[in-house]
C-alpha cells in the first residue's frame, strides 16, 4: 500500500472513530463537520418536538454510519486502482468480499430505517416504546416535549450521550439508541465511581458516577446512565427517594454543595429577621418556586454607612439554599477559600452584602 493510501486510511479512520464515538474535535464542530449540523434543518427544533428530533437524529446516524465502510472502499480504490474495487468484474474475492459487504450494510439499514420513518414514524423504536404505555405514542410523546421545555429538567451531557429527568420520565439519548422510562417504572442504584484528570490551567479530577436506571416494570428494559459527581445534587433533588448509593461509592461533593451546606449553618447562627406585622404574605421563592422565603437581607455587619455593603431594602423573596447559591455563583472557584468573607450582590436591587448580613426570616404566627 502506498504512502498516499495509508495517509487516506489513517485520517479516514480518525475522522470516523471521532465521528462514531462523538469525540468531534472543537475545530471541526465549528466548521460544521458534524451531522447535527449538516441534517439541523431535517432534525427540526429540540425544544418544540424533543422526541420527533431524536427519532429522525437516531436513524441519520444509523444511515449515515452504515456508510462509512462504502465511503473507504471508494476512495481506497481510487488511490489503488489495481485492488478493483472499482471495478467488481475484475476485482479478486477478498476485494468482492469488502465491496459486498460495503454496499450491503447501507442498504439494510437505509431499507430498516426508511421502515421506521413510514406512517409519521410510527414504527421507529422509540413510538414502539410509548405504545407500551397503553396510550397513543404521539400522546405520550407530547407529555415528554411538554415536560422536556419546562424550566427545572435535569439535563446532564457527556459526550453525545445525553441524559435528561423530567417530572415524569428518565430518558438516555446516545448517537444511535434512546431510552426512556417513567419514573414510577424506576429505582436508581449508583454502581461505581471513576476519577479522571481534567486538562485545565489547575489540572484537576473529575469524578464520573455510573449509575443504573433499573426497571420494576418488564415491558421496559434497564440502562445505565455516567455523569458528573457534582450534578449529582441535582438529580437527587429531582428523584427524591428512588436514588440508592453503593456503601462502597463515596461521592465527592461539588464546591458549591460544600458551601451552600456552610452557609446554611451560618445563616441558623446570624441571627432572626422579625417580619412586621401586617406584611403581605409571602410569594414562593423566586429562585426554585418551590419553598417559601427563609432569609432577609439586612445590614448587620456594620452601621449603614460605614464598610463596602449597603442596606437592602427588597421584601423576602428567597430561600436560604436558592441564596446561597446565588452567593455561590459571584465568587471565583480561585479563591474558594476565603467565600465566606467575601461579598455578594443582591439578586434584585445589586445592593452589596456579606455574610454576616443574611438573617434568617422569622414570620409571626
Amino acid at each position: 500500500m502506498e504512502s498516499s493510501s495509508l495517509l487516506f486510511t489513517a485520517v479516514f479512520l480518525f475522522y470516523a472513530a471521532m465521528e462514531v464515538m462523538g469525540m468531534m474535535p472543537q475545530e471541526i464542530q465549528s466548521a460544521g463537520g458534524t451531522l447535527s449540523y449538516m441534517f439541523a434543518s431535517f432534525y427540526g427544533d429540540q425544544e418544540l418536538n424533543f422526541v420527533k428530533y431524536h427519532m429522525k437524529r437516531t436513524t441519520v446516524m444509523w444511515v449515515v454510519h452504515s456508510l462509512l465502510p462504502l465511503c473507504y472502499s471508494v476512495g481506497l480504490g481510487l488511490l489503488e486502482p489495481e485492488l478493483h474495487l472499482l471495478d467488481p468484474w475484475n476485482a479478486d474475492q477478498p476485494a468482492l468480499i469488502v465491496l459486498v459487504v460495503s454496499l450491503a450494510l447501507p442498504a439494510c439499514v437505509a431499507t430498516v430505517c426508511f421502515y421506521w420513518s413510514t406512517d409519521n414514524w410510527s414504527r421507529h423504536p422509540l413510538a414502539v416504546l410509548l405504545t407500551q404505555f397503553n396510550r397513543p405514542w404521539i400522546e405520550v410523546a407530547a407529555s415528554v416535549n411538554s415536560e422536556f421545555r419546562n424550566v427545572d429538567t435535569f439535563v446532564s451531557t457527556l459526550g453525545t450521550t445525553m441524559v435528561l429527568v423530567t417530572d415524569s420520565w428518565i430518558v438516555r439519548c446516545s448517537q444511535h439508541f434512546i431510552n426512556l422510562i417513567h419514573k414510577r417504572d424506576a429505582v436508581l442504584n449508583v454502581t461505581s465511581a471513576d476519577e479522571q484528570r481534567v486538562a485545565n490551567e489547575e489540572l484537576t479530577s473529575a469524578q464520573y458516577l455510573w449509575i443504573e436506571v433499573i426497571s420494576i416494570n418488564s415491558k421496559f428494559k434497564s440502562f445505565a446512565i455516567r455523569m458528573n459527581s457534582q450534578l449529582y445534587a441535582q438529580l437527587r433533588e429531582k428523584l427524591s427517594d428512588q436514588i440508592r448509593v453503593a456503601r462502597s461509592v463515596v461521592i465527592h461533593q461539588s464546591l458549591t454543595d460544600r458551601f451552600s451546606a456552610a452557609f446554611t449553618e451560618q445563616v441558623e447562627k446570624n441571627g432572626l429577621y422579625h417580619l412586621p406585622e401586617g406584611s403581605p404574605p409571602l410569594e414562593p421563592c423566586i429562585g426554585c418556586l418551590q419553598k417559601l422565603p427563609e432569609v432577609k437581607l439586612q445590614k448587620m455587619c456594620a452601621d449603614l454607612e460605614e464598610g463596602s455593603c449597603r442596606q437592602c431594602y427588597c421584601r423576602p423573596m428567597w430561600c436560604t439554599g436558592c441564596m446561597g447559591k446565588w452567593f455561590a455563583s459571584r465568587q471565583s472557584e480561585r479563591s474558594s477559600s476565603v467565600w465566606m468573607e467575601s461579598t455578594a450582590p443582591c439578586p434584585m436591587c445589586r445592593a452589596t452584602f456579606c455574610m454576616a448580613d443574611v438573617l434568617k426570616l422569622q414570620v409571626p404566627t
